[in-house]
């Protein structure tokens, strides 16, 4: 059986990842950390539709939006989202552990964060990597009829 090969990220790379993590980066879950890369961009591609566009298009229509930081707001929120699958794969909000009788606890809840442990998103996350166009002010029109004449 061979080894699939891991594919490289849209946005991030696994050498982005790997220079953000504050320690030093175990060399063998390196693979592993490509594979969740590419797997945190296809959920967020899926929940936020103009990411699908090839990169440069994602730059350009962020540039004439007004917010040409956009892409780097979206690599940091997936390097966020990685390296938290990393830390905490099982989303534990609590570990305790006593060594003299050797009891282990680890608490679980989602009251805290939600997407802790999983890939998924807050509904914040996703508004900062979202593409705002600048809305149009309607304009409409409004019927006006002299004095003593009704409107029709």
């Amino acid at each position: 059986m061979t080894t699939p090969t891991p594919p490289e990220g849209k946005f991030v790379s696994s050498d982005d990842a790997v220079a953000r993590f504050e320690g030093t980066f175990p060399p063998a879950r390196v693979p592993w950390l490509k594979f969740r890369i590419f797997d945190v961009e296809n959920a967020l591609m899926g929940d936020v539709p103009s990411l699908r566009k090839t990169l440069p298009d994602i730059i350009e229509a962020s540039a004439a939006a007004g917010d040409p930081d956009r892409v780097e707001r979206v690599k940091q929120l997936v390097v966020d989202k990685v390296l938290g699958l990393y830390r905490n794969p099982d989303g534990a909000t609590q570990v305790s552990q006593t060594m003299e009788q050797d009891t282990t606890s680890r608490s679980y809840g989602f009251y805290q964060d939600p997407t802790r442990g999983r890939i998924a998103f807050t509904a914040q996350e996703l508004d900062r990597v979202k593409l705002h166009r600048k809305r149009r002010r309607r304009i409409t029109t409004m019927p006006i009829a002299p004095w003593g004449i009704g409107c029709l």
